[in-house]
């Protein structure tokens, strides 16, 4: 039985009005979750384990869930974990790993851009009395970024005995500068403190579990002079919301003040 005239017309406008529906869905999706802007699909992105998103406040709160993903990294070596953040309204992802191979004898943190594949290797070193980080690239040569040279001493900034915790905080704060300069500087420096947070950690806890079969003189001299055990990096992470977001804002002062 073919249509009226104005019962197609009621029809076409009610087609057009559910299309309207539609449109205004996906728009309401596109605002209450940021995730699906980036250019890429929603599947992809929630293939990261972290997403860093939200208030300071959340971002601490999801940090502080995160032990068991820097103890899967430091137990499973070459195994990767991904983070995802936002940098000038893309999301990007890092891929973390805690790598044994060629460049080191002992266990140290590879990170990769998962959008161009650029990697950086953090491996120990020393600046005379001190501890340090190199950033090398995958052949091990150290790398020069925006007139840097990525070493940096794990300097004392105050004159007292450092405890194993104190040395945690010095290290997430220095990594973090580095972690910095390699990222670019568009990126949120709290995100950056997030990210270091989980990293350095990581990147301790890797040379912690290994220590007792290590007999690497720069990993026993760093762990003698640190005093770190499992039980520090573990009890960094079981500290309140309250204590992790107090300190990452310290990390990100510290950024800003460089």
């Amino acid at each position: 039985m073919k249509l009226q005239k104005t019962n197609r017309r009621k029809f076409l406008t009610s087609i057009g009005f559910l299309s309207t529906i539609s449109l205004l869905t996906h728009c309401k999706n596109l605002i209450t979750e940021p995730w699906l802007f980036g250019g890429e699909n929603n599947n992809s992105n929630n293939n990261a384990d972290l997403i860093l998103t939200g208030s300071e406040k959340e971002i601490a709160s999801k940090i502080k869930e995160q032990y068991s993903l820097i103890e899967f990294l430091a137990n499973n070596i070459n195994k990767e974990k991904t983070i995802a953040y936002y940098d000038n309204g893309q999301l990007k992802k890092l891929s973390l790993s805690i790598v044994k191979d060629k460049l080191a004898s002992y266990p140290y943190l590879r990170i990769t851009k998962k959008e161009s594949n650029e990697s950086v290797n953090i491996l120990w070193g020393m600046d005379g009395i001190y501890p340090s980080l190199k950033f090398v690239d995958n052949t091990g040569k150290l790398i020069e970024k925006n007139g840097h040279v990525m070493e940096f001493a794990l300097k004392k900034t105050e004159d007292k005995d450092y405890s194993p915790t104190d040395w945690l905080k010095l290290g997430i704060k220095i990594f973090a500068y580095g972690l910095l300069i390699w990222l670019g500087a568009t990126v949120l420096k709290y995100v950056v403190s997030a990210i270091s947070f989980i990293a350095f950690n990581a990147l301790v806890l890797g040379i912690v579990i290994a220590g007792i079969t290590l007999i690497v003189p720069i990993i026993k001299w760093l762990i003698n002079l640190t005093g770190w055990k499992k039980e520090d990096i573990k009890d960094m992470f079981n500290k309140t919301i309250n204590d992790i977001l107090a300190f990452l804002l310290d990390v990100q002062k510290y950024l800003l003040e460089r």
